[in-house]
């Protein structure tokens, strides 16, 4: 459990127990949006996930390693972010529509 610290977007956050890294995507109104990751192969668990911060900041141990972010597949959730919904659609993904905004906004903020 992280000890009085901020959810901070960019982030990525690691439980132990559990061998998976949480990507912060978002912080909002005391909710945290994000994807997990599982350390030992740095494959995507899926889609993005929310939860309140008070609920994240109970299942992280503590901040990732540089180590252990390198080794996460991230190219492979922004490859689906960089896809249209048209080539989503043929290859059976789903693609969160506020995940879309976010990429985008965050992309022309670049």
């Amino acid at each position: 459990m992280l000890r009085r610290q901020d959810v901070t977007a960019g982030k990525c956050y690691v439980n132990n127990a559990r061998n998976i890294a949480r990507e912060v995507l978002s912080t909002k109104d005391k909710t945290v949006r994000f994807n997990n990751y599982h350390l030992g192969t740095g494959n995507s668990c899926g889609s993005a996930h929310e939860c309140t911060q008070a609920e994240f900041l109970h299942w992280a141990d503590r901040e990732a390693t540089p180590a252990e972010i390198a080794n996460l597949q991230r190219e492979e959730v922004d490859a689906l972010f960089h896809a249209t919904n048209h080539e989503a659609l043929e290859r059976n993904l789903e693609i969160d529509p506020a995940a879309i905004a976010l990429l985008q906004k965050t992309t022309l903020n670049r």
